[in-house]
């Protein structure tokens, strides 16, 4: 926190202030990451001689604090983890180390002038950390490390805090609107509306004061048997896939299972106006310039053979077999939604059917931005033909497009090699 005379921490004083008029705000400036100084804060300055002299008791603590760390595993050094986990998990385990012996102060009524008496020891801490504790994929790895050490905390304080009547829960924040330009950041794209409606479930960002009533909600009585949980409070972006939600003339919606857009936005969208990213892609691939052209424009326009009738969602996919042979296809929908067939299976189906099955690469388009991954049936249907290298590239309406290795869609995988050869087993 800042120092006293830090004209932004006053005007945060004073805005809390404003926003809470009966609130009392104790400014308390220290490092969260010094045990010492959360020490003296919960077990001598404020508790005792602060908060409990003024008020008699203990009862809510919560822990909101934390650092993005770099973006990509390149950039990140050990001491930009350490930092992290600073700062992510040293102030709940100095919470649970010490905050308990405070909330079990026990007040009789009259003991003091402000305060409602204390008969039990009960308490509530709260750790506000990020969907990242749970997913991958939101930030970079250092983050996504040290969120998932955030509620490691309060999974290991429910025995901890056995007996005091003291719960911990956790709180994971998705895509919070703080009034904060992310400016060039990675996740800036998802701040745009457009995306939001794509990628979460209530098709906007959430409030600071959604975060807040769930901390208001485990603080009070109504919790009371909650300990050791982790709320999600995203707006349903994080359930793993990207609702690309078409209405059609009689307001129907289908939904097109994928990866989740902030599982793609950790790869990068790659402008496809961008020669020198294109050339690497394909010596990253190994894919020729003339192969990757002929993918991207086959897809593209393969989109036009889709008959998508209720969905109206079309899908072109082109695939080139090991010895430079192309196959395309187009969605096919059937009035019994699950007789429906992908565009990647129907332009692997053709390929497969006219004797070509060693298929080198797989490229996907669809109308929608950020582009769409193939769900997982086809995932499984691709491993069938493809090496785990193989490159899958997913373009979306606007030609940009991410790239991805089948084994990073579909990890841990089972294909026709785990199998016993035809003919081994015999009764």
């Amino acid at each position: 926190m800042s120092p006293y005379n830090s004209d932004t921490y006053k005007t945060l004083v004073e805005q809390v202030g404003e926003e809470s008029p009966n609130s009392k705000i104790i400014p308390y400036p220290f490092n969260v990451a010094k045990e010492h100084e959360t020490l003296v804060l919960i077990a001598y300055s404020v508790v005792q001689d602060e908060v409990l002299n003024a008020f008699g008791r203990l009862d809510v603590w919560v822990c909101s604090s934390g650092l993005l760390g770099p973006p990509s595993i390149e950039a990140t050094t050990p001491d930009d983890l350490q930092k992290c986990f600073e700062a992510h998990s040293l102030a709940p385990f100095f919470a649970l180390k010490y905050v308990p012996a405070a909330m079990a102060k026990l007040t009789q009524k009259g003991t003091y002038l402000n305060a409602a008496p204390k008969t039990q020891k009960y308490g509530s801490i709260i750790v506000i950390s990020s969907v990242a504790s749970v997913h991958g994929g939101c930030w970079g790895p250092c983050y996504t490390m040290t969120s998932h050490a955030a509620l490691g905390v309060v999974k290991a304080g429910v025995a901890t805090l056995k007996g005091t009547g003291v719960r911990i829960n956790c709180i994971s924040p998705g895509q919070i609107d703080v009034g904060v330009d992310l400016q060039g950041f990675p996740p800036a794209s998802l701040q745009k509306p457009e995306v939001q409606r794509t990628t979460i479930g209530l098709e906007r960002a959430g409030k600071t004061q959604e975060v807040a009533r769930v901390a208001g909600f485990l603080a009070s009585g109504f919790s009371s048997y909650v300990t050791g949980a982790n709320l999600i409070v995203d707006g349903g972006a994080s359930l793993g896939y990207l609702l690309a939600i078409i209405g059609s003339a009689d307001d129907e919606m289908f939904v097109r299972p994928s990866m989740s857009s902030s599982s793609l936005a950790q790869f990068g969208v790659i402008a496809s106006n961008d020669p020198s990213a294109i050339e690497s892609t394909c010596r990253d691939y190994g894919l020729s310039g003339a192969e990757f052209k002929e993918l991207h424009e086959r897809c593209v326009a393969a989109k036009s053979s889709a008959y998508c009738p209720y969905s109206k969602f079309r899908v072109g996919a082109s695939v080139i077999s090991v010895d430079g042979s192309y196959f395309d296809g187009g969605n096919i929908e059937n009035a019994s939604y699950p007789v429906g067939t992908c565009a990647e299976r129907v332009a692997l189906g053709k390929a497969v059917s006219e004797g070509h099955l060693k298929i080198k690469a797989v490229a996907v388009a669809t109308d929608i931005s950020p582009p769409a991954s193939p769900c997982g049936m086809c995932r499984q249907f691709i491993r069938e033909f493809c090496d785990l290298k193989s490159p899958i590239i997913m373009f979306d309406k606007n030609d940009n497009y991410v790239v991805l290795r089948l084994e990073e869609i579909l990890p841990m995988s089972f294909g026709p090699e785990a199998l016993p050869p035809p003919g081994s087993l015999k009764s």
